[in-house]
């Protein structure tokens, strides 16, 4: 982990959609042991390739077992990598406990940066969601799927409705109060 540690606070504390979340940081650290050990076994890395292993072997069902059982095979130790993966509580626990570490929001514009940060992650979730779905044969589809979260703000006043990018353009909801 020390060899990291600088990467992961300058992702943690980095500016606007740079910023990655703690479960970000933790998929991503796990990526970087995983890579390592294909790289040792002699495996490819290129591209997206320990990426794509790493969602697999963490995915659920047959399609995880069967990454694991073909890793293993290729001569990686898949049940100590799976015991040396981090959560995202472990790397929390790091950055503030551990390293003293904080993030701090540079100017007015905290707001939306944690607003991108939570739609990021929302997607983030439900792209594994869909890919197991997809993998229990439980959902199809004829191409790629994209997937995007909106986020919605509703006045309680006179129920009007409309994406918070929107509102924010505007500098608000409605005009109901006005």
């Amino acid at each position: 982990m020390d060899r990291y540690e600088s990467d992961l606070v300058s992702q943690w504390q980095a500016d606007g959609p740079q910023r990655k979340g703690y479960r970000q940081l933790a998929e991503w650290f796990n990526v970087l042991l995983l890579r390592r050990e294909m790289d040792r076994a002699g495996l490819s890395t290129l591209g997206d390739e320990a990426e794509s292993k790493y969602e697999r072997l963490t995915a659920d069902g047959t399609v995880a077992e069967e990454v694991a059982n073909s890793l293993g095979n290729d001569g990686l130790p898949i049940e100590q990598l799976r015991d040396d993966f981090v959560s995202y509580g472990v790397i929390r626990t790091h950055l503030k406990e551990c390293l003293g570490e904080e993030v701090s929001f540079s100017g007015g514009d905290w707001e939306q940066d944690t607003i991108e940060i939570v739609q990021n992650h929302a997607v983030d979730k439900i792209a594994e969601a869909v890919s197991s779905l997809q993998s229990k044969e439980q959902l199809t589809a004829g191409g790629d799927l994209e997937i995007a979260v909106t986020v919605e703000l509703e006045c309680d006043n006179c129920h009007t409705r409309i994406p918070i990018e929107r509102a924010m353009r505007r500098g608000h909801v409605c005009t109901c109060t006005e």
